[in-house]
Formats: structure tokens, C-alpha cells, sequence
């Protein structure tokens, strides 16, 4: 009867050894590490619109009349609106500087005139484009950028003077392009940008023998843009 008991005794101690040792190895399981999110990059293609205001343009205006020079008549300051498209790519070189390249094409009504002592002119860029590296800085979301190089437009150049006689050129030109500005991801795919350039053109001579006026169209811009990267 005794070793009945010690046995019975003995099997419930096991089993209460074991419950025990089970509740213990629930209890030290270690809890699942949690999902972090992933980290934004700027690195990949982009494509956007757009869109802004031309000012400032200082075109000293003057004529020539074969190698006679007839004096300057006043300042063709350009101003205007644009808008258009862009497309470019980044890359994040680490987890602040990023470098890339981006071309846009606007279409535009950035003009002026003047008429003074019998002389009458017009500017106009028609359309223009750019083709840029970008260099910045990132700061989480929002990238800080300095950029330059290639710019090329369309430009229509009138004039005349009383008693003499007038021309009416159209040129596409190159020239430069520098600027800076801040661009925002708001989410991974959509960003916004404000940009300022300034576009010169260059100088170029303009008219014919009979009457002719070395033109500098140039502008300052201030853009404001939306991307969607991919």
C-alpha cells in the first residue's frame, strides 16, 4: 500500500515539474522585433509640370547702321509667364548628398518693347528649355539643391528707326543656366519643388547691314514644380 502511494506521489510530482517547466518557457519567449519603415530615398526617375514668372531682363538697346554706331534708345527688360514639363533622375549618394540630372522645356510670353527718339523695338522668348545637373543636400524629406548649365529658346527680335529702317528676326539660341532651390517628398512618389534661375541667352547680332542691334536677352525666374517619382 505504501509504494502505491509513493508512486502516485512521485508521478504527480513529475507532472507538476514538468507544467511548470512549459509555463516557464512560454514565459521566456521573446517578443517579435517590430516592422520598422523603410527609410525614403530620392535615388530613381522622375517626370512633373511646371510653372512660373519671368522678370528682370536687361537688353541694352542699341543700333548700328553698317559700322556706324547710332546710339542706344533704352533697356528691353523681359517679364512674363511659363510653363511646361521636366524629367530627370537622383541619386542618393548617402544619406544626405544627392546628385542627378534633369532637362525641361516651357513654352512662354516673356516680352517687352520700347519706343524712344523715333526707334522702336521688341523682345520675346517664345519657348525654352534647359539641360542641368543638380547637386543637394538632403534633410529627411526635403532636399536643399544648387544647379546650372545648358539653356537654348526661341526668341523674336523686331525693330526699327525712323528714316532708316527696321528688321524682323527670329533665332533659336543657346546660352546658360544657374539657379537653386527646395524640393519636398511628400510621400515616396510625389514631390514639390521652388526653384529660382537666371537664363542669359547671350549676345547675338541681329537685323542686316541697313540696320542691326547686338541683342542680350536674358531673365531671372522664380518656378514652382510637382514631380512624380518612380
Amino acid at each position: 500500500m505504501f509504494k502505491l502511494l509513493g508512486s502516485a506521489a512521485f508521478l504527480a510530482a513529475i507532472g507538476l515539474a514538468n507544467a511548470g517547466y512549459a509555463a516557464d518557457l512560454s514565459v521566456s519567449t521573446p517578443p517579435q522585433a517590430p516592422i520598422e519603415s523603410p527609410v525614403f530615398t530620392w535615388t530613381g526617375f522622375y517626370v512633373g509640370v511646371n510653372g512660373g514668372g519671368a522678370f528682370g531682363g536687361k537688353d541694352d538697346f542699341g543700333l548700328h547702321s553698317g559700322d556706324v554706331f547710332l546710339g542706344k534708345f533704352g533697356k528691353l527688360e523681359g517679364s512674363g509667364f511659363f510653363g511646361g514639363g521636366q524629367i530627370g533622375y537622383n541619386y542618393q549618394v548617402d544619406q544626405n548628398w544627392v546628385i542627378g540630372l534633369e532637362t525641361d522645356f516651357q513654352g512662354g510670353n516673356i516680352r517687352d518693347s520700347l519706343s524712344n527718339d523715333g526707334a522702336h523695338a521688341t523682345s520675346k522668348v517664345n519657348w525654352f528649355g534647359t539641360l542641368r545637373p543638380r547637386v543637394g543636400y538632403a534633410y529627411d524629406n526635403t532636399l536643399f539643391y544648387g544647379t546650372g548649365g545648358l539653356a537654348y529658346g526661341h526668341i523674336d527680335y523686331k525693330a526699327s528707326l525712323e528714316g532708316v529702317g527696321s528688321f524682323d528676326e527670329s533665332k533659336t539660341k543657346a546660352g546658360w543656366v544657374l539657379g537653386a532651390g527646395v524640393e519636398h517628398a511628400f510621400t515616396d512618389h510625389l514631390t514639390a519643388k521652388l526653384e529660382y534661375q537666371y537664363v542669359d541667352f547671350g549676345k547675338f547680332n541681329a537685323g542686316g547691314d541697313d540696320l542691326w542691334s547686338k541683342a542680350t536677352v536674358d531673365f531671372h525666374s522664380i518656378r514652382v514644380g510637382l514631380n512624380y517619382k518612380f
